[in-house]
């Protein structure tokens, strides 16, 4: 073997350990600054606004007393005919997944409030969000005083628009809401669900 070689060799051996630590370091390194630039592909397009609303297992829910987890934020109301119970629907569907990846309740919560209150009760609620398996570990149904909720929409760019026969026009939107309580997306509803898009985007600020 010559000098040169024989040199290298003991180099490695002398600073095997140094050079594997730095591997590692930058490997690292490189998975939390892609990590970082994946959620900043998320840009904020709010701050909402904190809100208490009646959950319909009696207790207040306040918006940011659940900071720190990841919201998926439906506006609803239960004799919607279409659009509604097929937005629910399909975040049943989202609700099974997350529960598959450990994430559901304690990272992901999601947040369906009724701008119906009149006729959307507790019980009107409970026995809706039955029909769809709902776990309400992780998953809050809201009611409240329709001057409260007419100000959670408002703050969330919903318009609804009450019609004479009692049904509602209302924005067809579903938001995401950060840790923070900051909007990062707002999604179509039912068909327009990109239901992989959504995952993706809810796991990606879990983690």
């Amino acid at each position: 073997m010559s000098e040169g070689k024989r040199e290298q060799a003991t180099f490695l051996q002398r600073h095997w350990f140094t050079l594997v630590a730095a591997v590692l370091i930058l490997l690292i390194a490189a998975v939390f600054g892609y990590q970082y630039w994946q959620k900043n592909q998320l840009p904020v397009l709010k701050q909402v606004n904190d809100f208490s609303l009646d959950n319909i297992d009696g207790t207040k829910y306040t918006l940011s007393e659940h900071n720190g987890k990841v919201r998926l934020v439906e506006f609803m109301f239960t004799h919607c005919p279409d659009i509604c119970p097929a937005t629910t629907f399909n975040m049943s569907k989202l609700q099974e997944q997350l529960k598959e990846k450990g994430s559901f309740g304690n990272k992901v919560e999601f947040v369906t409030i009724t701008f119906d209150p009149e006729r959307d009760t507790a019980d009107v609620l409970k026995k809706y969000a039955e029909q769809f398996n709902v776990d309400f570990s992780g998953w809050q149904f809201l009611r409240g005083e329709q001057a409260d909720i007419d100000k959670v929409t408002k703050d969330f760019g919903m318009a609804t628009l009450k019609q004479p026969d009692g049904s509602y026009v209302h924005t067809a939107r579903i938001f995401l809401l950060d840790q923070d309580g900051k909007m990062r997306r707002a999604y179509g509803m039912a068909s327009d669900m990109d239901m992989d898009q959504i995952l993706n985007e809810m796991i990606q600020l879990a983690d």
